[in-house]
C-alpha cells in the first residue's frame, strides 16, 4: 500500500499554503476567545459548540482550497462567463427577496444553501474581467471591448452598493487595479473611475430621495450616510442630525478603541479580553480589535505582516506566470482579499466609518470563508504553472 504524503499533494506556492495555515491557527484561538458573549446569548455559555462549528468550517475550507487548487484554472473563465449574466438578476433578487440579517438583505438561499451575494459576485466579476483583459494582451484594445468591461463593472458594482456599499467600493478599487495592471489605456482608466464614482454617488442620492419621499430606506444607503456622518462629524444629508436617528456616537467604535488601548504593545493575553463581552460582533466585524487587546500591537503586526506577505506572493506569482489570464486572476483575487483585510483593520482602529467587513480567513463565518477558500484555491492553481520561485 502506497502511503499518502500530504506534502507531495500540496502543489503551488508553498508560501501561500504557510500563510493560509498560520491564519487558520490564529483564527481558532481568536474566535474561541471572542465568542463568549455570543455563546452566552445563544447556548447558555457553550463556547465549545461554536469552537467546533468554526473548526469544522476551517477544515472544510482547507479541503475546498485543496480540491480547487488541483483543478485547471483555465476552465474558470468559461464557467464565470455564464454566471456573469446572472449576477445582476441575483443582486436584484437578493434586494427584494433575500434573507435579512442585521437589517440588510445580503443573503440568499439556494436549495437550502445560504450565502452572501457579494461574495459570489466578487469572484465572478474578477474572473471575467481578468479573462476579458487577457484576451487583449497581445492585440490592440477595441473601444467596444473597453466599454464592455467598464459597463459590466459599473452596473454590477452599482447594484451591489445598495446593500453592501463598502464591499462594492473594495471591489471597484480591485477592478480598477486589475485594469491598470492589464495595461488598459489611461484615458479609459479615468472613464472607469468616473463611471464607478458616478454610479455610487447616484445610489446614495437615490437612497436619500426614496427616504425623503416614502420614509423607507433603500437597502443600506441611509445607514451608510449616517455612519459616514458619525465618522466625519458632519451633517451630509441636511436632516439636521449627525448620524441620523442613532446619533453621533458609535458604541462599536468606542468599545473597539477601548480594546486597543487596553491591549498596549504586548496585550493582556489569550482569553483575557474584557471588551469581547460588550463589543458587538467581536468574533467577526471587530475581531482585529480583540487581537490587539489580547496580543497587543505586536500580535497585530504579525497579522498585518501575513496579509502583506500574501500580497507579495501574489505579485511575485504574476511575474512568473506563463498566462496573462492566470496572472491577472491571481493579482485580482489576492488584492480583493488583502484590501478587505486592511479595510477591516482600518475600521477597527478608527480610520474609517463603521461597516460590516470581516477579516478574511480569521473572522468567524461560513459561506464568506468558503468563497475565500475558493479564491485562495484558484490562486494556488495558477501558481502551479509558474516558474520556480522563492
Amino acid at each position: 500500500m502506497i502511503p499518502f504524503k500530504l506534502r507531495s499533494h500540496l502543489k503551488g506556492d508553498r508560501h501561500i499554503w504557510a500563510i493560509l495555515l498560520a491564519l487558520s491557527i490564529i483564527s481558532i484561538f481568536v474566535v474561541y476567545s471572542s465568542i463568549s458573549a455570543l455563546a452566552y446569548r445563544k447556548t447558555g455559555g457553550n463556547t465549545e459548540f461554536y469552537l467546533l462549528k468554526h473548526g469544522f468550517f476551517i477544515i472544510f475550507g482547507l479541503f475546498v482550497t485543496f480540491v480547487i487548487h488541483k483543478l485547471d484554472f483555465t476552465q474558470y473563465s468559461g464557467i464565470a462567463h455564464v454566471f456573469l449574466w446572472f449576477t445582476p438578476i441575483l443582486i436584484l433578487y437578493t434586494l427584494i427577496f433575500g434573507i435579512s440579517v442585521g437589517g440588510a438583505r445580503r443573503w440568499v438561499s439556494v436549495l437550502g444553501f445560504s450565502f452572501q451575494t457579494s461574495d459570489f459576485v466578487r469572484l465572478v466579476l474578477i474572473t471575467n474581467l481578468s479573462a476579458m483583459l487577457a484576451r487583449r494582451q497581445h492585440i490592440e484594445y477595441k473601444v467596444s471591448d473597453l466599454w464592455t468591461m467598464i459597463i459590466w463593472c459599473g452596473v454590477t458594482i452599482g447594484l451591489l452598493s445598495i446593500s453592501s456599499f463598502s464591499t462594492s467600493v473594495i471591489l471597484g478599487i480591485t477592478c480598477f487595479l486589475i485594469m491598470w495592471i492589464g495595461r488598459v489605456p489611461s484615458k479609459y482608466l479615468w472613464k472607469m473611475v468616473l463611471v464607478l464614482f458616478g454610479g455610487l454617488t447616484l445610489v446614495l442620492a437615490l437612497g436619500l430621495i426614496v427616504k425623503r419621499a416614502t420614509g423607507t430606506e433603500l437597502g443600506r444607503v441611509q445607514t451608510v450616510i449616517d455612519r459616514t456622518e458619525v465618522f466625519i462629524n458632519s451633517d451630509m444629508d441636511g436632516d439636521g442630525l449627525v448620524g441620523g436617528e442613532t446619533g453621533s456616537s458609535s458604541d462599536q467604535k468606542d468599545f473597539a478603541l477601548i480594546a486597543i488601548a487596553h491591549g498596549g504593545f504586548l496585550g493582556v493575553g489569550p482569553g483575557n479580553s474584557a471588551q469581547k463581552n460588550v463589543l458587538p460582533d467581536a468574533f467577526s466585524d471587530f475581531i482585529f480589535s480583540i487581537i490587539i487587546e489580547e496580543y497587543g500591537i505586536l500580535g497585530a503586526m504579525v497579522v498585518m505582516g501575513l496579509y502583506i506577505w500574501l500580497l507579495y506572493r501574489g505579485v511575485k506569482n504574476v511575474d512568473n506566470t506563463h498566462r496573462a489570464f492566470g496572472g491577472l486572476l491571481t493579482i485580482g483575487l489576492t488584492l480583493s482579499i488583502v484590501l478587505q483585510a486592511f479595510a477591516h483593520m482600518f475600521i477597527n482602529v478608527g480610520l474609517g466609518p463603521v461597516t460590516g467587513q470581516t477579516l478574511p480567513m480569521i473572522s468567524m463565518g461560513g459561506t464568506s470563508a468558503l468563497f475565500t477558500s475558493v479564491a485562495i484555491g484558484i490562486v494556488l492553481s495558477v501558481s502551479k504553472n509558474t516558474s520556480p520561485n522563492e
